[in-house]
């Protein structure tokens, strides 16, 4: 339908652009115009509308496909109160990198639920749409296990991007409390280096699983939950 759409809407513009320029031209008199030069006429304007109709609905479509967007992403929730829900942690150079809410409609739904586990790793290729939300939320299209070449480009993009260095700066004069609650959400651009790095100094500051406020900050195969992820199951 979308399709039919554009090439009616293309085909109604050039019509209307070709009767507008016949209207308002005075070097041949209408009387002068032979039925088989108007016949000829309407036949080149239909042809070029219907080229230039499907050269739109092709470059539509090319666009839609550059536009879907692919993550590499570490599982750290799956969500099934309502709906089919995955939270994981992705990192690109060129696009969004941080903690991810990935929707998957029932098809990808029934697929996953014998697929996808936490602490494992998922390439998904996700609807060209991002709402604005913390964290940003996306429709999944498909999705495959990760190989080793997509977890190894995973922690090269992290090795670029990541702001660690920046938040054991900035830790030097935080609270235990606020530490965790930042690198809750900063982990996710880490390296498995580097968190295994904060873990160490987390533990070194008086952290304990007992502590008040957990610490979701843990290398990939230790992954059990997220911020999001248990506000989601609360609500």
């Amino acid at each position: 339908m979308k399709k039919k759409a554009i090439l009616m809407a293309l085909l109604l513009s050039v019509v209307f652009t070709g009767c507008g320029a016949a209207g308002n031209t005075n070097e041949v008199p209408a009387q002068e115009t032979t039925a088989a030069e108007t016949e000829t006429a309407q036949e080149t304007e239909s042809t070029e509308a219907e080229e230039t109709a499907e050269a739109a609905t092709e470059e539509t479509e090319t666009a839609q496909e550059q536009e879907d967007m692919i993550f590499t992403v570490d599982i750290t929730d799956v969500i099934t109160t309502d709906g089919y829900t995955i939270i994981g942690n992705t990192a690109t150079a060129e696009n969004y990198s941080g903690i991810i809410e990935i929707h998957l409609d029932d098809t990808l739904a029934e697929q996953a639920q014998d697929e996808i586990q936490v602490g494992k790793t998922y390439v998904f290729t996700v609807a060209p749409m991002m709402t604005m939300s913390i964290p940003p939320q996306v429709s999944a299209m498909s999705f495959t296990a990760a190989t080793e070449e997509d977890i190894a480009a995973l922690e090269e993009t992290r090795a670029g991007i990541s702001n660690f260095k920046d938040c054991m700066t900035a830790y030097e004069t935080m609270s235990l409390e606020e530490i965790i609650q930042d690198a809750n959400f900063n982990y996710a651009l880490w390296t498995q280096e580097e968190i295994t790095e904060f873990e160490t100094f987390l533990t070194e500051q008086g952290y304990t699983e007992d502590s008040e406020i957990k610490s979701y900050v843990k290398t990939r195969e230790n992954l059990d939950g997220s911020v999001p992820g248990d506000t989601a199951v609360a609500e």
